[in-house]
């Protein structure tokens, strides 16, 4: 098993922890550089008017995951930026239901961070079905966590 740095740690913990993402449920199953797998379970709090998965709930988590899969690749002195998203939606996702949001880096470039993750709505045999796909690019950055503030 890959231990994380102490940067990827913490900004991890962070990133879970943010009242959002506790909000939506979303809990840690697997993180290692370059991937990361998350879940969580529909709730009405998450869902939409057709009590399905709300679409914008996949599309924020889609990005957290990303961003987990990516945060121990980067130095203590950087933190990367989405900075394009294109995903398709595939499925709707019932109320109730468990999902499972994947994501892999597939580049980690000097300036960019490419990856590719996907959701998948479980069910109770183990079977799964896709319900939504991104490809994200990530701007590496700099930044000076002591003073809150990138590098310029």
């Amino acid at each position: 098993m890959t231990t994380l740095s102490e940067h990827a740690q913490a900004h991890s913990r962070a990133l879970l922890e943010h009242a959002y993402q506790r909000y939506c449920g979303l809990r840690l199953i697997e993180q290692r550089p370059g991937f990361c797998q998350c879940s969580l379970r529909v709730t009405e709090a998450i869902d939409n008017l057709s009590h399905t998965l709300h679409g914008g709930v996949i599309y924020s988590m889609l990005d957290v995951v990303s961003m987990l899969a990516t945060l121990p690749l980067l130095g203590p002195d950087e933190y990367a930026l989405t900075s394009s998203f294109n995903s398709m939606m595939l499925s709707a996702t019932p109320l109730g239901a468990e999902v499972l949001f994947e994501a892999t880096v597939l580049r980690g470039g000097r300036n960019l961070i490419f990856t590719q993750c996907q959701a998948w709505k479980l069910k109770p045999g183990g079977e799964r079905t896709q319900v939504a796909s991104a490809q994200l690019s990530k701007l590496r950055m700099r930044h000076d966590w002591r003073a809150n503030a990138p590098v310029r």
